[in-house]
């Protein structure tokens, strides 16, 4: 090559470069989507465990709550049986109405406590059910959890390597164009729009990202290969393929 030979254009490499960085970004958006899904499984399991523990806190306390009350209504029932049994020792008919009148009022303090030891039964039913659920619902989100990062774990590591592969090319055309103002420029531009920071020139007059119309000398520079932004929205212009 002379030393007096005009260099490639540079509009061209920028394009593929545009391309290249939209695979990336498109891998890059895939990786964090894998890594929110993860994340919403982990935090729904997290809800269902913090939610099975209070479930069986609350069971505890309850069940333990339920044995002294058995206990409790098991002393007052031998309490009135012993009052009942020395009721008929007793002579004096005024010592038998008071002692008829305390059975009665125990039996009816007991008969109280059997109700709310019922409730409290019934209440420790509803718990141990609803674990039970919880369980089954945990059981089958680990099972789902397992079976997405199996498959994450594999999605991951072909992503990693296509990244790689893209990101090495992208590398070598940023080299070849050699002029860090335009990369400069084409990074901006990419920046504000990664999605698309080339876009095409409609009808030879008005940019494709913003429709802004574009003067002749425009297109008469894009056409020469020459890296020109659009004065409207910043994208790098180029002229749509025949």
């Amino acid at each position: 090559m002379s030393a007096t030979q005009t260099p490639p254009p540079v509009l061209p490499l920028i394009i593929e470069i545009s391309k290249l960085d939209v695979q990336i970004a498109g891998l890059q958006a895939q990786l964090k989507q894998i890594e929110n899904e993860r994340g919403t499984r982990t935090q729904a399991m997290s809800a269902l465990e913090l939610k099975r523990s209070a479930r069986v806190k609350v069971a505890a306390e309850k069940k333990a709550l339920s044995s002294r009350e058995e206990k409790g209504i098991k002393l007052e029932r031998d309490r009135i049986n012993d009052r009942r049994r020395a009721l008929g020792t007793l002579n004096n008919y005024k010592l038998q109405q008071a002692a008829e009148k305390e059975i009665d009022y125990v039996s009816k303090q007991v008969g109280q406590r059997e109700e709310l030891l019922l409730g409290l039964l019934r209440e420790i039913d509803i718990l141990e059910k609803d674990i039970q659920e919880l369980d089954s619902t945990l059981q089958g989100l680990t099972g789902e959890l397992s079976a997405f990062e199996k498959t994450a774990s594999e999605t991951t590591q072909g992503v990693q390597a296509r990244l790689q592969e893209l990101q090495t090319e992208r590398a070598k055309q940023a080299q070849s164009v050699g002029n860090n103002q335009v990369l400069t420029l084409y990074s901006r531009a990419a920046a504000k729009f990664p999605s698309n920071p080339v876009v095409d020139v409609i009808n030879r007059e008005n940019c494709a990202g913003c429709h802004m119309k574009l003067g002749p000398q425009v297109v008469v520079q894009i056409a020469r290969a020459d890296v020109v932004k659009c004065v409207g929205c910043g994208r790098i212009l180029k002229l749509p393929a025949e």
